[in-house]
């Protein structure tokens, strides 16, 4: 089964989303789940002003007027401001590469959120990436090129071919789709159905066989 996940990281709500994610890993073992991550700019390309806030950035993603943001996203520290995150996103497609992605999203929300700490400096980005593994070299090279440019536009690009306009978004088997922030609970009760479904249209019992109904 293929979970997938769009996110940015100066979204709250996506760094809320994992939480839930991670809460649930804890939780369960799913054998035969796969969890992969999906870069979406809220902002592509974007480049804050020294001024710039996170209502700013949230109100033009969500189409939200500035007491909408404020109302929704209250637990926003005010000390936290919206950084550049081409860079960040990059190296997390180094680091799906290596099979590292949910240690390195989860380590890269923490230094952020809770630690509060520039995810767009490069010293920062390098402390993240040591810290689950991925080679000083392999990161440098990610930061004094271009590498995986190309990759985070076109995850973007295939979100919004596929209607998903709004971060965070969760679509399992490419079927259960999850916009908007979902609880741990709720994200479960999903991956049961899923896979319900998946054994009903698969397989057969006797003569009970919902594939052999359908030829």
């Amino acid at each position: 089964m293929k979970l997938e996940f769009w996110l940015d990281y100066i979204s709250p709500l996506c760094y809320k989303q994992h939480l839930e994610i991670e809460s649930l890993f804890k939780k369960y073992t799913f054998e035969d789940l796969e969890l992969l991550y999906r870069s979406y700019e809220m902002i592509p390309g974007f480049i804050p002003l020294e001024d710039c806030t996170f209502y700013r950035v949230l109100s033009h993603h969500h189409v939200l007027t500035d007491d909408e943001v404020k109302m929704t996203f209250q637990d926003i520290p005010e000390q936290l401001k919206p950084v550049k995150v081409m860079d960040i996103h990059r190296l997390s497609h180094l680091a799906k590469k290596m099979d590292l992605s949910f240690e390195f999203n989860k380590q890269v929300f923490k230094t952020y959120y809770v630690e509060k700490q520039d995810i767009s400096n490069h010293d920062v980005l390098r402390r993240v990436a040591k810290k689950v593994g991925i080679q000083a070299s392999h990161v440098d090279e990610v930061l004094n090129t271009d590498q995986f440019m190309s990759a985070v536009e076109m995850n973007r690009e295939n979100a919004i071919v596929k209607g998903i306009f709004e971060i965070p978004h969760l679509r399992i088997d490419g079927k259960i789709r999850l916009s908007g922030f979902h609880t741990e609970s709720q994200i479960l009760e999903a991956l049961t159905m899923a896979s319900v479904q998946y054994r009903t249209s698969d397989f057969c019992e006797g003569e009970h066989c919902a594939r052999k109904k359908t030829r």
